[in-house]
């Protein structure tokens, strides 16, 4: 299992410092370049609206969502979300809509997009001795969010035009790949942009750990974890030379902001604050998968069963990792005997075990077992987002597309921002031939998704297939004029785009 602070590849400074500017973003395809970045209006301009923020994030999330990296995992990314709830309910947090998403992605690394899109990758779970550690790093990035960095890196710089602004996304896409390309895109920016945008980063590095010390100050969070973080991976860092972890190269942590963060302490009372039981499992599951090969999994296996003998009453997180890779390498009875010692470390059931244990179910072809354990999960836990999607996905496979429909029309009350299950909807409306409902879903996952063009389309069909009843018939015509606008702004975006290149 590599170390969680492993070196990654490197990246010119220069690079680093003006994407950290602009739009610290992670790995994205390089292919991907900069298709449907909405025009941000007069270079002229004295700021960039939050209205025109939202949908340059958007955009961008578009590009993120078709990453094999994104992940989309339930039980992660709600409790990423459930997490920093506190931080952004903080007044220092303001009034900004956040959400926040995960890649696989092993680096020490978070970054914060326009529009209140905030990316971690797994790394940084699996690289936080606490979980005050990564409250820290979301309270940064929030404070990024909502000085609104990137407005006023624009305002600062008139001459910044759309051309420019892409070729600096484009940089950042290509960096984690093809530094060369990397550098390419930047030519594209001017020696200008470059100087100017540098000292600008330092400012808002500064600016966003004041504003993430009084996040974390107000949402009853330990503030001496920025410190203990940022001073640990800058000591990190001295033994890879210029490979420093990625959360160094992009917000470059000097002595000078260690020493602003420690007098704030001073100013500060101690609140120690213990790690949640979800933080615990998710960053033993993490560690342990981190190395897909075969090779990779029978290390992580031998390692926990070894950790287990040694320590059998450690805590659940061992136990939990270990059928985590047990299920990664197919073995059943042994999920099955480790998260029952699982459940019994942790004083009763969890939902990430009947996840883990529907999900083995599922997989070993006990399709109607699946299903009944994820009803009797949902029974006790019915917040749980992962056991939704799985009893939805679980009927299917056992041949009951009327009763998947049944239950996940009841989950789509609860979650309808899910596209999973919009997408599990559409695949048991068209089991049942109701191809204009069906049509419908998918344009609705299409929609979450970020392609209101794709959904559009969906919709159209859905018109076209002839067996809705006029209820159904005027939904689809009134979601239609819903997202019409949104859909020929899409196209118009992408035409002026490709005029562009």
């Amino acid at each position: 299992m590599p170390h969680p602070l492993r070196p990654v590849g490197l990246l010119a400074r220069g690079i680093a410092a003006v994407v950290a500017a602009t739009l610290a973003l992670g790995p994205v395809p390089v292919a991907a370049q900069f298709d449907n970045l909405p025009r941000l209006g007069d270079p002229s301009a004295d700021d960039l609206s939050p209205q025109a923020e939202r949908r340059l994030g958007e955009s961008i999330m578009r590009q993120i969502r078709r990453d094999p990296l994104w992940l989309d995992d339930a039980d992660l990314v709600d409790y990423l979300n459930r997490f920093a709830a506190p931080l952004t309910a903080t007044p220092a947090a303001g009034s900004t809509s956040f959400e926040f998403f995960a890649l696989a992605e092993p680096s020490i690394n978070a970054f914060a997009l326009p529009g209140g899109y905030i990316g971690v990758h797994t790394g940084l779970l699996m690289a936080a001795d606490s979980e005050s550690e990564v409250a820290a790093v979301l309270a940064h990035e929030i404070g990024h969010v909502t000085q609104r960095h990137i407005a006023r890196m624009l305002a600062q710089q008139k001459q910044v035009s759309l051309v420019t602004m892409a070729g600096m996304v484009l940089a950042l896409l290509a960096a984690r790949s093809n530094p060369q390309a990397a550098m390419g895109g930047l030519m594209l920016g001017s020696e200008m942009a470059r100087s100017s945008m540098l000292s600008f980063s330092r400012e808002a590095e500064r600016e966003a750990d004041r504003v993430g010390f009084e996040i974390l100050r107000q949402a009853g969070f330990d503030m001496q974890s920025m410190v203990s973080f940022f001073s640990r991976l800058q000591q990190a860092s001295r033994f890879y030379e210029t490979n420093a972890p990625a959360y160094l190269r992009t917000h470059p942590v000097t002595g000078e902001r260690i020493g602003d963060m420690q007098l704030r302490l001073r100013e500060s009372r101690y609140r120690q604050r213990a790690d949640s039981i979800e933080f615990q499992l998710l960053r033993a599951r993490l560690r342990a998968l981190a190395d897909a090969s075969s090779e990779g999994r029978r290390t992580a296996r031998a390692l926990l069963e070894q950790s287990v003998r040694q320590s059998p009453r450690a805590g659940p997180a061992p136990w939990y990792a270990l059928a985590s890779v047990a299920a990664a390498q197919r073995d059943w009875p042994r999920v099955d005997a480790a998260l029952t010692q699982a459940q019994a470390l942790a004083g009763g059931t969890h939902p990430y075990f009947e996840t883990l244990g529907a999900g083995a179910r599922l997989a070993a072809g006990d399709a109607r077992g699946a299903a009944e354990r994820a009803a009797r999960g949902l029974a006790r836990f019915p917040d749980a987002r992962g056991l939704a999607r799985l009893q939805g996905e679980a009927l299917l496979a056992a041949g009951q597309p009327a009763e998947a429909l049944r239950v996940l029309r009841d989950h789509l009350l609860v979650w309808r921002g899910d596209a999973r299950l919009w997408q599990l909807s559409s695949q048991a409306y068209f089991a049942l031939d109701q191809r204009a409902e069906a049509h419908r879903a998918v344009a609705e996952q299409y929609l979450l998704l970020g392609s209101p063009m794709a959904a559009l389309d969906q919709l159209r069909r859905g018109q076209k297939a002839g067996d809705s009843d006029f209820y159904a018939a005027s939904t689809i015509d009134a979601r239609i004029r819903e997202i019409e606008p949104d859909a020929l702004r899409e196209l118009e975006e992408t035409r002026q785009q490709g005029q562009q290149r």
